[in-house]
């Protein structure tokens, strides 16, 4: 098969696994690895394939996805196994693959297009679910929990701005999809009432305004967030018996907010308990093997700690690194997300138009989005994931740094 033929399937399988990903588990995963597997033999077919990664980007994936696996090693057997591993293994390849792959601006974009697209109809599948009672909260079919959902939507929220905001034409048919799209994300973020995000969001945005001194996004943001609430504000005044006012009302209540920020503080002294045991501080207690420590005896001969609920995680995804893959897996996280934030401040500094608005945009939403929230929420693992390295991967290939195709 030609190099040509394979540069179209992969661009192809590319494009089904950003529409499928926050609504299909199956498909994704079959998605993802075909699409692994046809970069990996179109590279090796023009011999652009190398094993020995050169660049600070390459450098610090290898060593992220090596301190997982000697972790998976050192606690083996647990629990879930090489999960943790493979579930990193996917969002990494991707962030490698996007930025070598060498694609062109025009098929970034149209990638960029497909996410919003494809946010769009995994919003329609978890509405269908919810009013069907499939499930107890609005969110995506498999971008994890509500708290993952929303981080996943808040990463496409940057993306459909920056596309808004970028300096390239585009139609008015275009331009209106695109600011409905952002309407219905905004409103799903507020109905799913994910504090940790819509912080998250909001400081990207204000720092975005900061940096590129553009008065017009503080506004964007503030004038879509503000009409997101007030439009949720009255639906709820209107229909106060309707099953979406009652789970709004459910979501924003006090006993809620509280009951949320206990588990969470719960969650906390557990996470500093297990580091004051002073174990397993090198290599952790093993990837996706955070329970592992809730039938310890550190938590079973202490009274308080035995009595809060268990957790899967640690409400922090800093805290979860550290102790599932003890100091050398956080040095390793840090590392790449050092790595990143160099890229964003470089971009930042470079004259305009050097890279598209939107793919900087996505950037700092894949970068900033997840780590803010996850100070309060989830670990850095599963679709929002994906869905972060796959638009930081086009923001670094987006610096003309990646290889020509042809290459």
């Amino acid at each position: 098969m030609t190099s040509e033929k394979l540069y179209k399937y992969e661009l192809g399988l590319l494009s089904l696994l950003v529409l499928v990903l926050p609504s299909l588990e199956a498909l994704k995963t079959f998605f993802w690895f075909s699409y692994l597997c046809i970069f990996l033999i179109r590279r090796f077919q023009n011999g652009s394939l190398t094993l020995i990664p050169k660049k600070p980007a390459n450098i610090a994936v290898t060593l992220y996805l090596s301190a997982t696996l000697i972790s998976t090693l050192v606690n083996w057997p647990f629990d879930n196994g090489f999960k943790g591993f493979f579930d990193e293994l996917r969002f990494l390849t991707l962030f490698l693959c996007l930025y070598s792959a060498g694609y062109t601006a025009e098929e970034h974009r149209r990638i960029a297009l497909l996410i919003v697209v494809g946010v769009l109809g995994g919003l329609v599948y978890g509405l269908v679910e919810f009013l069907f009672h499939f499930r107890t909260d609005f969110q995506f079919h498999s971008a994890g929990i509500l708290t993952q959902s929303s981080i996943y939507l808040g990463i496409s929220i940057l993306v459909n701005a920056g596309l808004l905001l970028d300096k390239q034409p585009m139609s008015r048919k275009l331009t209106n999809f695109l600011r409905a799209s952002l309407l219905i994300q905004l409103i799903s973020l507020v109905y799913m009432g994910s504090r940790g995000s819509m912080l998250a969001i909001s400081l990207t945005f204000v720092l975005l305004a900061i940096l590129t001194f553009r008065l017009r996004t503080a506004m964007a943001w503030l004038a879509g967030a503000g009409l997101s609430i007030l439009v949720i504000s009255i639906l709820v005044q209107m229909f106060p018996d309707n099953i979406f006012s009652k789970d709004i009302t459910r979501q924003y209540s006090i006993d809620r907010i509280k009951s949320s920020d206990s588990q969470r503080i719960e969650a906390w002294e557990i996470a500093f308990a297990k580091l004051a045991e002073g174990k397993d501080l090198v290599w952790g207690v093993g990837p996706r093997n955070y329970k592992a420590i809730n039938d310890m005896e550190f938590v079973t001969k202490d009274d308080k700690l035995a009595n809060v609920k268990k957790f899967g995680h640690a409400h922090n995804m800093f805290l979860t690194q550290l102790i599932e893959q003890g100091i050398v897996g956080l040095l390793s996280m840090l590392g790449f997300f050092y790595i990143i934030f160099q890229k964003i401040i470089s971009i930042w500094r470079t004259p305009p138009h050097a890279v598209p608005v939107w793919a900087w945009y996505g950037g700092m939403g894949g970068f900033s989005i997840p780590l803010i929230a996850g100070l309060f929420n989830t670990p850095f693992y599963q679709e929002h994931a994906m869905l972060a390295m796959l638009v930081l991967g086009i923001m670094f290939a987006g610096t003309g740094f990646a290889p020509n195709k042809n290459d």
